[in-house]
């Protein structure tokens, strides 16, 4: 079984780069609407409202992976 990721581009406090940011699963119910995103590189967390995701015309882009197998 594959789970679906999406993935985006915002500039990451920590790194002080854009970065590539992950959104991982919502389990509050919120959907593609969901308002967290995680850094790939160093976890740093964002709460994006998306009001402001949609006025910046963030490309979120979604993918295929593999399930982590521990």
């Amino acid at each position: 079984m594959t789970d679906t990721t999406r993935e985006t581009t915002y500039q990451c406090p920590t790194c002080r780069r854009l970065e590539l940011f992950v959104q991982p699963q919502c389990d509050d119910g919120h959907g593609e609407a969901c308002p967290d995103w995680a850094c790939v590189i160093c976890g740093t967390a964002l709460f994006v409202d998306s009001t402001f995701a949609d006025g910046e015309q963030v490309e979120v882009e979604k993918v295929r992976r593999a399930p982590r197998v521990a």
